[in-house]
Order: C-alpha cells, then structure tokens, then sequence
C-alpha cells in the first residue's frame, strides 16, 4: 500500500486517513491502481499534487510539469473535503473511495461582444475567425472575431421584404458561401463575394423551397466538391440537398429580383441578393408523418399536413451516413442515408427536445450518441448502441429554463456546452453530469434568452447570441485538452 502522505512528506500524525484508488482516461497519465492513504481534509489540490508527485516519480526522463487534475466520485466533480464528501453521502472512512481524474478545464472568460440591432437566432463559428450569425431582422451578418468592434458585413438574403431568418450555416470552412433557413418557410444557398458592396446585388440565392412552415435547423456535411444540406422545419420533415461548394446552381430559370436596400447594423446597407431556381431536395424525411396524405393534398390544392407537435431538428452524425432528429412529441430518430433514408433507431420520450447535436471529439461516436436539450430544463445523452428504448443517461434541472441551444466540443467526446432561456450558458462534463463544471454570465447581466450558441473548430473559444442582441465570445484554456 502507497501512502499519500508520505508521498508529500507530511508528518505521520495529522487527521484520520481514508483510502482511496485513482484511475483516468488520459493517455499516458495512469499511476498504480493500488489504495491510497490520504487525509480526510484533503481536497482537489492535494489530490491533484498527489497524482503529479506519482508521476514525476515514475518519469524516466526528465519529470513532466504539473497539470492540474480534477477528480469525480460516483458521477459528480469533487468540489469539497473528502471528510464533507462522505459526511454528505453517508459514507465510511473505512471504505476504499474510487475517483477517476481528468484534466482541469479552466472556465471560459468573457472576451468581447457585438451589438445588433434584433435578436441573435443562430451563430456559427465553425470558419473560426469569421462568425455567422442569422437574425430575426432578416439579415445575415459576418463579424472578424478578432475585431468584434468593427462593423460586420450584412447581407440580404432574397426571401422578400422583413422575413425573419431562424438559422444560418457556413456551407465551407473557407467562409464563401452561405445557408439560410425563415420564417417563411425557405432555405436559401448563395455565395458571400471577396469584396462584398454595401450597396449593390452581389450575386444569385437559390430559393429551396419546401417546407410549409418555418424552418427550425440546417447542417451541413462535405461531400467532395459537393454539400450535403439538411434542413428540418416546422412541418415535421426533414429535407436533404445537393449543393456546389460555391452555391452557384444552373440559372436557366429568370432571377427574380431581390428586395429593397434597408439599412443594417450600425447603418450600413446591406448587400442584397437575387434569387434563381433550384433543384428539389434529394430526399425528404418524415420525422412527424403527415396526417394529411399527399394525394388528398394535392385534390384540396395544399400541402400535405404534418401531425401535431411538428416541430423538427435535424442533424448530421459525422459525416452524411446518419441522419438524428428529434420532435416535439418526443420522439428521438435515426436515419440511414446510405440505405435511401431508412429508419435504423427510434427511441422515445415524455420530453419536449427544442435542441440535438451529435457527441463529437476524439474517441466519439457520433454514428451512435447525442445530447438534447427539452422544454422541461433538462438534458439528456442519448446512445443508440443500447437496446433500452429511453435516454442512458438523464440530466434533470440542468437550467432553471428551457434549454434552447446545446454543442458538444469539437475535440473531446466527454464536453458540452448547454444554453438556455434563463440567460445562462453552461459547460458539462459528460462524465460528472449531475452538475455543470461552470455557468458563464451573460456579459449584459440580464437574463435574456440564450438563442444561439457554438464552439470554434479548436474548441477554445465560445460564441452565443439571443434576446439581448448581442454576438458574445469566451475564451478558455485548455478545454477539450485530453493530453498533458
């Protein structure tokens, strides 16, 4: 048996003992999984210079530097004494307790923000430095990240006069083409110039028209020199695209012209665009099956009906083979792409799902695993892999509200980072999920909706829009880092 104290040179008399076993994930980090004896004071620090002492004994070379390590017992982060950690949870000093260590992932710290002149629906940061975002004034604005007091490029999206967008996507990482979804119903692809004008058509949108209803999310996947578009909408299905990289389609069809110049943010004039014709979608999904067929919709002249609690969300599971959406009356699904649209898994649930996105990061399964954000103030991490029909793993009271947005890291399979209507932003670790690592304060201090929120590809900073009408970035240090 190892002694802790000794390890640290402590003297031999002090405070009553407990024996403890420490095991991680992190590469090349294990020490002996053998009981260690530590005072019953001792809290993460001492833990965590107990680990590092371990390994720089055991180091052939020159000793690593120290990492800071935080510790999770029976599915929640040890944030007190080991004495208060077993006198809350009617433990024995006498029993071994079993704590797995990850790194420390330091909280985000508010960097800077950009004001709207609406609210934020959606952002997306996945160019890194160039941000996206979609507004319910109906433009589509582009911020330096680097530079967020500058004035943003606004665009115009060919929908018509004062529809409010509910979603945008960068089509490619290089920040040249854009998806748009409405209120209308509408999804738009078209291309961002180099040299954008404030005040002239920049090019053509190609109008997808298919939903009836508003649009609720897009995401895309690289196909090559093509993208694999998916939008869902309020009309319970979900819609699949073909689009070139540069959003250029045939324009045999007449363009239309696009709306009236007004003005955008900080009184710049947004750039506009005209719409042409489309292709129809490759395939469409039916999350929610419509109550009214196609046939008798075509006889009334209308379009087929989705059933009650129609509202979708869509999106892809790493790479264009998988499809997950989920829906109002709770449903959670699945979709084989390569198999025609199939449906491969289903599960079910009394929780009204507002949010999806696919688990991400080195080690992940995104083919297999998702995390929901309901109505209820809940989250929830689905794993397909598992023959139970409900969610493995159940985050009840994650907000005090709605939770309105939810991203997974780009790099680690066990973060998240989870939005709410209660102004909140919070990031979780998968593997303590009965509380968050920490909540971020909105930069305004009022807690106003949180609409939108995303991860940059390095997983270091995040960016959230909403009620406030505000694009706020955080900065973190080494969140995701899964090596030390």
């Amino acid at each position: 048996m190892q002694d802790g104290d000794a390890a640290l040179g402590a003297p031999a008399a002090g405070p009553a003992t407990v024996p403890i076993r420490l095991r991680t994930s992190l590469p090349g980090c294990s020490i002996p999984y053998v009981p260690y004896m530590v005072p019953v004071t001792w809290r993460r620090s001492q833990l965590s210079t107990l680990v590092n002492k371990v390994l720089a004994t055991a180091a052939t070379g020159e000793a690593p530097a120290p990492v800071p390590f935080d510790f999770i017992v029976n599915g929640e982060l040890l944030r007190t004494s080991l004495e208060e950690y077993l006198a809350a949870n009617a433990g024995s000093a006498e029993t071994t307790l079993e704590l797995e260590y990850i790194r420390s992932t330091l909280p985000p710290a508010f960097r800077d923000a950009a004001r709207q002149d609406d609210w934020v629906a959606s952002v997306d940061a996945a160019c890194g430095d160039s941000l996206l975002t979609a507004s319910y004034d109906g433009l589509v604005r582009v911020y330096d990240a680097a530079h967020l007091a500058a004035e943003p490029t606004a665009y115009l999206p060919a929908y018509g006069e004062h529809v409010s967008l509910t979603c945008a996507r960068w089509l490619t990482p290089r920040g040249d083409a854009v998806a748009t979804g409405s209120m209308d119903g509408t999804v738009a692809v078209w291309r961002c110039p180099d040299a954008p004008s404030k005040s002239v058509p920049v090019g053509t949108a190609a109008l997808l028209p298919h939903h009836g209803a508003p649009v609720s999310s897009l995401d895309v996947a690289p196909q090559g020199d093509r993208v694999a578009l998916l939008s869902a909408g309020w009309d319970g299905t979900i819609a699949l695209w073909d689009v070139p990289h540069d959003a250029r389609f045939p324009t045999q069809a007449a363009a239309a012209a696009g709306p009236k110049k007004r003005r955008g943010a900080q009184g710049a004039v947004p750039a506009r665009t005209e719409a042409v014709a489309a292709p129809p979608p490759t395939m469409v999904l039916h999350h929610v099956p419509a109550t009214l067929g196609a046939s008798a919709a075509r006889a009334l002249g209308t379009a087929p009906a989705p059933g009650a609690n129609a509202r979708t969300i869509a999106a892809w599971g790493h790479g264009d083979e998988r499809i997950w959406s989920a829906a109002w009356d709770g449903s959670v699904k699945g979709w084989d792409v390569r198999a025609g649209g199939a449906l491969q898994a289903h599960k079910a649930s009394d929780k009204v799902p507002l949010c999806l996105d696919p688990v991400r990061g080195a080690g992940a399964a995104g083919l297999h695993e998702l995390v929901t954000g309901h109505m209820d103030h809940s989250l929830a991490l689905y794993d397909f892999r598992e023959a139970v029909t409900n969610t493995a793993l159940a985050m009840a009271h994650a907000h005090a509200a709605p939770v309105s947005a939810v991203r997974t890291h780009p790099t680690s399979a066990h973060l998240l980072a989870s939005a709410a209507y209660d102004g909140r932003i919070q990031v979780w670790d998968l593997r303590s999920p009965k509380q968050a690592l920490f909540a971020l304060a909105p930069p305004s201090g009022a807690r106003t909706k949180v609409l939108g929120l995303d991860w940059t590809p390095a997983g270091d900073r995040l960016v959230a829009g909403g009620e406030d009408c505000r694009v706020s970035v955080y900065e973190g240090q080494a969140a995701g880092a899964d090596r030390v």
